[in-house]
């Protein structure tokens, strides 16, 4: 595992909404404030093991939905096609993505 937070914000940006409320909070807080294990604990008033978590929890739950899914690369793949103005390429991931099984 162990994402990268860059990653795990791309992530989070894509399936944050299935996440719980409190590893949402830690990993925003985490990813895209920079906050520390004890910044965040004592903002949301929980120990910092159980940020550390909720933090794990997330990230293993992103992992998994994005192995199932792909829809953080179809996102970053069909993002990249549009600004090089590629249709061709566009069109072959959506392709490779509705026909994958």
């Amino acid at each position: 595992m162990a994402l990268s937070k860059i990653q795990l914000s791309q992530l989070l940006a894509v399936y944050g909404k299935l996440l719980t409320d409190k590893q949402r909070d830690a990993l925003t807080m985490y990813c895209d404030c920079d906050c520390t294990l004890a910044e965040i604990a004592d903002e949301v008033k929980i120990s910092r093991q159980g940020v550390r978590d909720a933090i794990m929890k997330g990230e293993a739950t992103l992992v998994r939905l994005e192995e199932a899914l792909s829809l953080g690369r179809l996102q970053t793949e069909l993002t990249l096609a549009v600004e090089q103005q590629d249709k061709d390429k566009a069109f072959e991931v959506a392709k490779h993505f509705v026909l994958k099984e």
